[in-house]
């Protein structure tokens, strides 16, 4: 039966890390990372910014589009209205992260 709640990983348990990252990704396609070095205000910030892209104006938000209809922006009302999506598909590419930052008119604090 799977979890009923976002897995939580450990950064601490090492020997199990790989196969947990895999399980939670491959189940839920994300995952709580616990004890690790990451700055309390470092995430604070994040967060923040976050919910900055996502507080802009839906006409801004839409034009994060893809080829693939389940990339892409997805708004509320599309799946649940406690689910709401944009879509950097590619976080590794310069070309993908300015695309994104393009499609948003991201301010240079959201980049």
């Amino acid at each position: 039966m799977a979890a009923k709640c976002v897995p939580v990983i450990d950064m601490q348990q090492l020997s199990t890390l790989p196969e947990k990252i895999v399980k939670a990704c491959e189940e839920w396609g994300c995952f709580r990372l616990v004890n690790h070095s990451v700055p309390v205000a470092l995430m604070s910030e994040i967060k923040a910014v976050t919910q900055s892209l996502f507080d802009l104006p839906l006409e801004i938000k839409a034009r994060n589009s893809h080829p693939q209809l389940d990339k892409g922006y997805i708004p509320p009302e599309l799946v649940t209205l406690s689910f709401e999506s944009l879509c950097l598909c590619d976080v590794t590419s310069p070309g993908s992260v300015r695309d994104f930052c393009a499609q948003l008119d991201a301010s240079p604090h959201q980049r």
